[in-house]
């Protein structure tokens, strides 16, 4: 498994091509402004600073980010168990058990500059400003550059840098166990019939590499990875789809009206059917928060959960739309704390999918190597709408309210030319 897969890694990201000029709009958490619209880059905009001699000073108080040297590849275990058996003719079983490990696997970012758990102690404390020791050694503007600080600020690892992260850090890991089945029937008459579903589950400290793009959880201490680790954002432990091709049985050399011929052989002679139909659990639902209040200068928020309170909401998908759960099981936490919410929920999911796509097709013979096909075809054959996730921030609107869903049916008619 490759480790220079990340967007950081490419030189697009580099800070010797890319440097960010912040706006800076109170160093005191709102009580008095700093930089304004008419002027919100009083100390001029940053250029990227190249293979300048005094690249490190360049980047003192910015947000830096850089992959880490010598990390260990990252490498699955793969193991499976299977049975499979003839029950009849062109019907045949399979049973499997298949699992699945990742170790040293890629996280997006690993934030190195959160500020060490014990500090949260301190409290309001840790916004008070004091002192700077870094006035009038930061060439550019940020929360470094005026003559008072946060004290949290001073406290971090390398407090010389508003962030330090390093991406694709080799440091997490995953598990997978799946029971899968499969049930095929073959037709003497042409066509076929597939049942494919798997039982399974899937932990794991990260998600994607993508965060911007894919739905995954939040990540709430880098200090403590272990407290990470939770089902994946992928994680679906029902699946079912079934996939078939069928010759429908009449019309010319088929069972029923084998004998016809002429106008009427043409018009009921060559139909065919297919589709896949797919029923799958939903994903499980990362919550945050949409004010972070830890204060841990680096580390993410998510809610508390409140003890013994049941967060799941019985119905159907449309009667549960705006209280897709129950968002009273879930509270903001406490300033300078982290809520015991875990990366993903391990009760609630998204709607899931009950999806048919279906296709009625013609073959028409014109001469022996020149024949046609029509197709008239149907994804959500039956409309039937696969819900988007809920809102999981908690103080937004929202929060625990579907307001949107994925694309209806469509339909498609084709025409193919075969010579």
């Amino acid at each position: 498994m490759p480790n220079d897969i990340t967007f950081n890694m490419a030189p697009t990201f580099h800070p010797v091509n890319v440097i960010l000029t912040p706006w800076i709009s109170t160093l005191d958490g709102g009580v008095t402004p700093v930089a304004t619209l008419s002027n919100p880059f009083p100390n001029g905009i940053l250029q990227p600073p190249g293979h300048d001699p005094s690249f490190q000073s360049i980047l003192l108080g910015q947000a830096i980010s850089s992959p880490m040297a010598n990390q260990r590849y990252a490498y699955v275990h793969q193991w499976n168990f299977t049975v499979q058996r003839q029950l009849a003719e062109g019907l045949s079983v399979e049973v499997a058990y298949a699992g699945s490990r990742g170790v040293h696997l890629l996280g997006s970012s690993q934030e190195v500059d959160q500020l060490p758990d014990q500090y949260l102690s301190l409290g309001a404390k840790l916004q008070q400003q004091v002192p700077n020791p870094f006035y009038g050694l930061i060439p550019s503007g940020g929360t470094l550059a005026g003559p008072t600080v946060a004290q949290g600020q001073l406290l971090r690892p390398i407090p010389e840098y508003s962030d330090v992260k390093v991406v694709g850090m080799a440091n997490r890991n995953s598990i997978y166990h799946a029971m899968q089945m499969k049930l095929e029937k073959r037709f003497r008459s042409g066509g076929t019939i597939l049942a494919a579903y798997t039982w399974s589950k899937i932990i794991s400290d990260t998600d994607t590499l993508t965060t911007w793009l894919d739905g995954t959880g939040t990540t709430q201490n880098y200090n403590n990875l272990r407290a990470e680790r939770s089902l994946l954002g992928t994680d679906v432990p029902q699946h079912l789809v079934v996939s078939y091709v069928r010759d429908l049985p009449f019309g010319r050399r088929q069972r029923f009206l084998g004998n016809v011929t002429g106008v009427a052989d043409k018009l009921i002679s060559g139909w065919g059917i297919n589709g896949v139909s797919t029923f799958q659990s939903g994903f499980p639902l990362g919550l945050t928060t949409n004010v972070n209040l830890t204060n841990s200068f680096g580390g993410g928020s998510r809610p508390n959960v409140v003890y013994g309170c049941d967060s799941s909401v019985s119905g159907s998908a449309e009667s549960r739309l705006n209280r897709w759960f129950n968002t009273s099981c879930f509270t903001q936490p406490p300033a300078f704390t982290f809520g015991n919410e875990s990366r993903l929920d391990p009760v609630l999911r998204s709607a899931g999918i009950n999806n048919w796509d279906l296709a009625l097709m013609r073959n028409v013979r014109i001469r022996e190597r020149l024949s046609l096909q029509f197709r008239g075809e149907l994804y959500d054959a039956y409309n039937h709408p696969n819900y988007k996730n809920p809102n999981t921030t908690i103080g937004n609107v929202n929060f625990g309210r579907i307001t949107s869903d994925n694309s209806p049916r469509i339909t498609e008619l084709t025409m193919r030319i075969f010579f």
